[in-house]
This record gives C-alpha cells, structure tokens and sequence, in this order.
C-alpha cells in the first residue's frame, strides 16, 4: 500500500474541506447579517407606518382645526347631519360603551 499517495489524497481533502468550510462560513455571516438588517428594516418601517398618521395629525392637521375651531363634538354633529349616516352616530356610541 502507498502511504505517501494516502497523505497526499488526504492532505488534498482536507484542504477542499477547509475552503468549502470557509465558503460556507461567508454565507452563513452573510445570511445573518441580511437577517439583522431586515429586521431593523422592519421595524423601521412599521414605526414610520404607525407614528406617520399620528405625525400628520399632530403637525399638519392639527394646527387647521384648531385654527377653524373644529373638535370632535363638531364632527360627530356634522357626520349625524348626513342623510343615510344618522344611525352611525348611536353606533359610533354603542362601540364607546
């Protein structure tokens, strides 16, 4: 049997195993960074599409209603004036309770 044909097949194995380890290492740092970013990307965005309406209302509407003196009282009043949307006003109450 060839011993030194053994090592040299071995030795060879051992360095393809060595590359295709160091390979798979790189996916796997690359896969989890991707994880991480997207996860923050994520919450980032459901963030901005939580707070944005709220942001509108506050720095954007806001300042108009007040300004026109309107309130909630005053819409409820108007939206009850509506033909058809009379009943949304006991409605809106009944959830309210």
């Amino acid at each position: 049997m060839e011993t030194g044909n053994d090592d040299n097949t071995i030795q060879s194995l051992l360095k393809q195993n060595k590359a295709l380890l160091e390979e798979n290492n790189f996916l796997l740092k690359k896969i989890r960074r991707t994880g991480a970013i997207g996860f923050w990307f994520r919450i980032v965005w459901y963030l901005v599409l939580i707070g944005l309406p709220f942001a509108l209302y506050f720095y954007i509407l806001e300042p108009y209603f007040n300004a026109l003196g309107s309130n909630y009282e005053v819409f409820k009043a108007g939206i009850g004036e509506i033909p058809g949307l009379r009943g949304l006003d006991t409605l809106l109450e009944s959830f309210g309770q």
